[in-house]
């Protein structure tokens, strides 16, 4: 008797098992540094279960938290969140389902609960040949090249402060007689200081997302120069100009001539 038992609550667990609720994620493998990742799932959990999507960068001995998300289920039982990668470093990284309570144990075996990926980066491909800083007033210029692309189609896209949003941009690369590097300008206005963030991408997708931070000049200042003491801790006497200096002495002149004149006429 003692094994049919044994073999019925075995029985038992793997059905309870299998009968739990279903919830599974799903992530790209591989995602651009800068391009966001974009976490779907679906789950058979009721409406209003909470739990928690966590990004972590694998790395050890204890994988490093980048982000947290609170998820709640809706009546769709599907759900999606997106985790920006703009300043991530190239590296294996995960994404994972954290309960806040052992609400796991309800878990079917039919569940995925944690999605491996590659965070990639091809911003070293794209060299600038200008400042990142640059004053406002005058338009934004975005001039590099992307090494060995040789003639090629990339695309921009700007975005800044106070919702600025340029349209898409397309630009096509120039070479150099002999060269394969693929040479790019474009300029565009702008009004407002802030940061911009131009996002370049070309056939193989995403490149690089760079900052460009646009301030406006320093106010010009008018200084004042303090007059001086002298030795004697007097400030000393204002000296006329040069042209007022000349119209004292001959005015002083004309009247001792003047005073003269009077004197040899009473003779």
């Amino acid at each position: 008797m003692r094994y049919p038992v044994f073999f019925l609550v075995i029985s038992s667990l793997l059905v309870a098992t299998a009968c739990g609720y279903i919830l599974t994620i799903d992530a790209p493998e591989k995602v651009q540094a800068g391009v966001p990742l974009l976490v779907t799932g679906s789950t058979t959990f009721p409406a209003g279960t909470e739990f928690d999507l966590v990004l972590y960068r694998l790395i050890q001995p204890v994988p490093e938290t980048i982000e947290q998300r609170i998820v709640i289920v809706d009546e769709t039982k599907t759900f999606s969140e997106s985790f920006s990668t703009f300043g991530l470093v190239p590296d294996q990284y995960k994404v994972e389902v954290a309960f806040p309570s052992d609400r796991s144990t309800s878990l079917g075996s039919g569940s995925t609960t944690l999605k491996i990926f590659n965070i990639v980066d091809r911003a070293d491909e794209i060299v600038l040949t200008v400042p990142t800083e640059q004053p406002v007033g005058e338009a934004l210029v975005i001039r590099g090249y992307i090494q060995d692309i040789g003639v090629a189609t990339i695309n921009i896209k700007i975005t800044g402060p106070s919702g600025f949003t340029a349209p898409a941009l397309d630009i096509r690369t120039t070479t150099m007689p002999g060269r394969t590097d693929g040479q790019f300008t474009r300029t565009v206005e702008v009004t407002e200081p802030g940061n911009y963030y131009v996002t370049f991408s070309d056939a193989r997708g995403h490149l690089a997302t760079i900052k460009f931070t646009v301030s406006r000049p320093p106010a010009a200042t008018e200084t004042t120069v303090a007059p001086t003491e002298n030795a004697t801790g007097t400030i000393p006497a204002t000296v006329a100009p040069f042209p007022l200096a000349g119209t004292i002495l001959g005015l002083s002149a004309a009247a001792a001539l003047s005073i003269l004149k009077e004197r040899l006429e009473k003779r």
